[in-house]
């Protein structure tokens, strides 16, 4: 009996839950990134773009695209290379020949017009290729435009791999340079002649507005990751292991199509909120302890980035729900201010404000949020005012070292032409409504 129960169950989900096998390209089309590669174009003049896609990973890891190459390109291929002629507005894409084994069949491409068709390219060539289109472009006195931030591919974000580029650099024993660093020293040795300057700030800029489509996939990933969050609250009960309440958010995350996390998991009961990036989720939870979870799906592509601080027993103690609303109220009216202007400066004095009405401004952690779109801390200015397609975090804390207590609230916030949407509001952050949920059976328990 309990075997035919579990081929039924398996069998509902295959049949409901899961949506049909994903195309290559299941938000966006070729000609979306062809109109991604024209406005490009238009910004480098003469000149002439050259953007590295990823390497092959070294372990057993699905390969992830770097996010400019793939913003780019919608190429999944590994080892590819992008060359975009300002001059005559052309579009070169190398892909290495042969293919690699551990790749999804329908990101191998060949060399040919077909490809060139598929991927609306003026012509898709073989990598090795790549030194004598090069020369001849030397040649015409174009400046080369190269990526000279560090690549971003599967659960990585520009400001972490930019201390981990300088650690190795700066270590006496090691001394490596980057990839992109690398690359430019090349171009340098086998072109001395040649101008070279920074793609990065001119992606940046573009990749800093979302257009329609990258945030109707932003919306999609918003709401796994509150169905994720509901789940895990559900779990939550004394005795179980932190690692627990994250495979919960795992099953619903994968099962809804999500394409891997944002970042590691950050499922930190009691003390170990105070580590602000812990990982190891390896210890038991208390009754009196606060569960505070950091931990987010990534959807083609795009992230969100979700927190969420519930009390283990069902409910707050007083003194954890005074320091709860302060950070509630913070998120709620910031939230409420966010629209098209507003600058993260103002955002930071309204939270600070809120802070101090609840007497805790001395617990203002000094920032309010970051951008979030392909990575999870994504590129963008933090001197500009907001425009519609901007999408930013707002994330208040407060911890207490003295009570062992860090309390955290995040969510992914749309600028709109008029105002501001919540990515991520569908997991409660009202006391109440997580109390009823955490009285709920979850996955497993049914």
């Amino acid at each position: 009996m309990k075997a035919i129960k579990l081929t039924l169950f398996l069998a509902f989900l295959l049949s409901a839950s899961v949506s049909p096998a994903q195309s290559l390209w299941k938000y966006f089309t070729p000609a979306d990134f062809a109109a991604r590669r024209a406005k490009l174009m238009e910004k480098i003049g003469d000149g002439v773009a050259i953007i590295q896609g990823a390497e092959p990973t070294e372990a057993y890891i699905k390969f992830r695209q770097d996010n400019n190459f793939y913003y780019l390109t919608g190429v999944e291929f590994p080892s590819s290379v992008l060359i975009l002629n300002g001059k005559t507005k052309t579009a070169t894409l190398l892909v290495p020949e042969g293919r690699f084994a551990d790749i999804k069949d329908e990101a191998l491409i060949k060399p040919g017009p077909d490809a060139a068709k598929e991927y609306q390219m003026t012509s898709v060539l073989p990598k090795s290729a790549m030194t004598n289109l090069l020369a001849r472009l030397a040649g015409g006195n174009q400046t080369f435009y190269l990526v000279t931030s560090p690549g971003e591919t599967a659960e990585m974000t520009r400001d972490r791999g930019e201390v981990f580029i300088n650690t190795r650099l700066s270590d006496p024993w090691d001394g490596r340079i980057s990839k992109e660093a690398n690359f430019a020293n090349k171009i340098k040795e086998r072109f001395p002649l040649v101008t070279i300057k920074s793609l990065s700030p001119t992606l940046d800029t573009m990749r800093w507005v979302k257009d329609a489509k990258e945030i109707a996939v932003i919306k999609e990933c918003g709401k796994i990751g509150a169905h994720g969050f509901d789940e895990a609250m559900r779990v939550t009960r004394p005795g179980i292991y932190e690692y627990q309440v994250v495979a919960a958010c795992d099953f619903v995350y994968q099962n809804e199509g999500a394409m891997s996390p944002s970042y590691f998991p950050i499922a930190a009961s009691a003390e170990r909120g105070l580590s602000w990036h812990y990982n190891a989720n390896n210890h038991t939870i208390k009754a009196g302890d606060v569960m505070m979870m950091d931990y987010a799906p990534e959807l083609n592509y795009y992230s969100t980035d979700i927190t969420r601080t519930w009390p283990v027993e069902g409910k707050f103690t007083e003194k954890q729900l005074a320091m709860y609303n302060c950070i509630k109220d913070a998120s709620e009216t910031v939230i409420a201010a966010m629209k098209p202007g507003i600058t993260v400066e103002q955002m930071n004095d309204i939270a600070k404000r809120v802070y101090a009405k609840h007497g805790f401004e001395k617990y203002y952690p000094g920032g309010i949020g970051h951008y979030v779109g392909m990575a999870v801390h994504d590129v963008g200015p933090y001197d500009k005012p907001f425009v519609p397609g901007v999408v930013f975090n707002v994330e208040p804390i407060i911890e207490d070292k003295d009570m062992k207590m860090h309390l955290r609230i995040e969510d992914t916030i749309i600028i709109t032409e008029t105002g501001a949407i919540n990515a991520t509001a569908g997991t409660p952050t009202d006391p109440e409504s997580m109390y009823k949920l955490m009285k709920e059976k979850g996955i497993g328990e049914k």
